[in-house]
């Protein structure tokens, strides 16, 4: 019978039992002599933890190409660089359109752009069908321009940049770039990645 009774006392029946360890005891008194046999640093209960916000994803590592910044400003200056421009005079326009690939363009000019090119493809489609059969390559999906983007830019700078390496008939404008080119790696030095895909 003594799982009934009090746990203080061991004498009346039990009524409550301890919030901290559960002991049965049987009046207040009973619990205020147990309550004394507590340590003074019982385990409170747990408190709330704040709740944890969630975090963001880890920035996108830096492209490699981005990584190691050149400072082409030295060309400008560079006295070569000068003699240059005499010797090509072209070599700055042909300069300002790999450039001007690099640049957002204003939207209602590339609107305008894109209207002129429908219009005069449409108008060699309708002379004679041409290659492509009835309504030649202009199709549909072709009617929105493209959206530019810095990474389209990129990569219509570098094909015209290609194009004006490799001649596309134009033979001067050939040799000024390479000589442009072998400047740019004699002045602001090769990449380190050996990849080939710089200037």
């Amino acid at each position: 019978m003594t799982g009934n009774v009090c746990g203080v006392c061991n004498t009346e029946p039990k009524k409550y039992k301890c919030p901290t360890c559960a002991l049965p005891y049987c009046s207040l008194s009973c619990f205020k002599t147990h309550k004394t046999t507590h340590p003074t640093t019982a385990p409170s209960p747990a408190e709330p933890t704040e709740p944890s916000l969630p975090q963001p994803p880890p920035p996108a590592p830096t492209p490699r190409y981005l990584k190691k910044k050149t400072d082409f400003s030295v060309l400008a200056t560079n006295p070569k660089f000068q003699a240059l421009l005499k010797t090509h005079p072209d070599l700055l326009s042909s300069l300002q359109r790999v450039y001007a690939k690099t640049i957002e363009p204003d939207p209602e000019d590339e609107a305008r752009r894109h209207r002129l090119e429908r219009q005069a493809f449409r108008g060699r489609g309708s002379r004679g069908r041409g290659r492509g059969g009835r309504g030649g390559r202009w199709n549909s999906q072709d009617e929105e321009p493209r959206r530019w983007t810095p990474k389209k830019g990129d990569a219509d700078a570098m094909r015209l940049l290609k194009g004006i390496r490799e001649g596309k008939g134009r033979e001067k404008e050939k040799e000024a770039m390479a000589e442009f080119v072998s400047l740019v790696e004699e002045v602001c030095g090769r990449s380190d990645d050996k990849e080939g895909d710089g200037v």
